[in-house]
């Protein structure tokens, strides 16, 4: 199985029960991986950044993170 689009080779080979024309490539959007590249920008470069990732939380637990943060700290 191809790790990227995740068919078979006899999915789309004839000689293996399959058909060339099995799938069809389309264009679509995902906005997480648009807001995913967006914070992506923001790392830096070199050191600063090194084994840094953009993710997605859920914005109700990025504020229950904050709470929990600023509680903790005594601010």
């Amino acid at each position: 199985m191809c790790p990227q689009c995740g068919t078979r080779d006899a999915e789309w080979d004839p000689d293996l029960g399959g058909d060339p024309y099995a799938y069809t490539a389309v264009g679509h959007k995902c906005w997480g991986c648009e807001e995913i590249q967006r914070e992506q920008k923001e790392i830096p470069d070199g050191a600063a950044g090194a084994g840094m990732k953009a993710l997605l939380l859920p914005t109700s637990v990025l504020a229950a993170q904050e709470v929990e943060a600023a509680l903790a700290s005594g601010s």
